[in-house]
C-alpha cells in the first residue's frame, strides 16, 4: 500500500522537487499552498509525512501546530524544509520530527524523507562512498558554542552522522574534531548541516575539507566491515 504524503509550499520549484523525489519513493503526494486549506485535509485524511516549506513560516508553523492535536495526524511524521539553520526548526509545540536545511537537492530531501520514514531501498548498501556505522566521540566547535560532545554514528568521506543528545543553535554548528580508531592524529574541518531530528541526531556535510582530509577518511572507510561486505556482494 502506497503511503500519502501532505506538502504546504508556494515555490514551484520546491513542489517540483518534493514531487520528483516523492514519486521515486512510490509516496503519493498532495500539494496545497494555502494553510487553511492544509489543515482541512489533515483532518479529514491521514497522511505520512506532512512536509511544509519554511519559506512560508507562518503558514508552516500554523499547519504544524494543528496536525499536532488533530487525532489523524497521531502516527504522522513532520519535516520542515527550512530557509536557513537559524530559521524555524523543531517547532516548539508543534508536529515537527525533522528539519531539513537548504539548499536542497534531490538527493538531500530523498535521505531525509527517507530516514523520517524509516524507508530503506532495494541496493542501499551498496554505496559509491562506503559508510561506516560506528560510534566516536567528536568535538563540535562555532561561534558563540562551548566545545560540544557529540557521538559519530555514521561516517563515510563526504560527511556524517551525529548523535548530541541535547538542543544547540544550528546556526552555531561550524566545525568538527575526531580521532579514527586505530590512528593517531586528529582530523578536522568545516561542517554544513543538512538535517536534524527531534531526537538528538544530526545529519553534517563535510565543508571545504582538505586533500589530507579526505584521503584518510576514504582509506578509514575503505578497510571497514561494511566496505569489505559490500565489494565481497559486488
Amino acid at each position: 500500500m502506497a503511503l500519502h504524503s501532505l506538502l504546504f509550499s508556494r515555490d514551484p520549484e520546491i513542489v517540483a522537487l518534493a514531487g520528483e523525489v516523492l514519486k521515486s519513493l512510490d509516496i503519493e503526494v498532495v500539494r496545497t499552498s494555502v494553510a487553511q486549506d492544509a489543515v482541512q485535509r489533515l483532518t479529514n485524511n491521514k497522511f505520512a509525512a506532512i512536509i511544509v516549506d519554511n519559506a512560508d513560516a507562518r503558514g508552516a508553523v500554523a499547519v504544524l501546530s494543528a496536525a499536532k492535536s488533530l487525532p489523524s495526524c497521531e502516527q504522522s511524521i513532520g519535516i520542515v524544509l527550512a530557509i536557513s539553520a537559524s530559521s524555524i526548526g523543531l517547532a516548539d509545540g508543534a508536529r515537527s520530527h525533522m528539519v531539513l536545511y537548504r539548499p536542497l537537492s534531490a538527493e538531500r530531501l530523498r535521505t531525509g524523507v527517507k530516514s523520517a520514514l524509516g524507508l530503506r531501498s532495494e541496493g542501499e548498501d551498496a554505496r559509491e562512498t562506503p559508510r561506516a556505522a560506528i560510534r566516536i566521540p567528536a568535538t563540535l566547535r562555532g561561534a558563540g558554542l562551548d566545545q560540544t560532545l557529540a557521538f559519530i554514528t555514521n561516517l563515510s568521506a563526504g560527511g556524517a552522522a551525529l548523535y548530541v543528545g541535547r538542543d544547540i543553535p544550528s546556526s552555531s554548528i561550524q566545525s568538527i574534531e575526531f580521532l579514527l580508531p586505530g590512528e593517531k592524529e586528529n582530523l578536522a574541518t568545516g561542517v554544513e548541516l543538512v538535517w536534524r531530528d527531534v531526537e538528538g541526531r544530526m545529519g553534517i556535510r563535510f565543508a571545504k575539507p582538505t586533500a589530507a582530509f579526505t584521503e584518510s577518511l576514504e582509506k578509514w572507510s575503505a578497510v571497514q566491515p561494511q566496505a569489505r561486505a559490500a565489494r565481497a556482494g559486488a
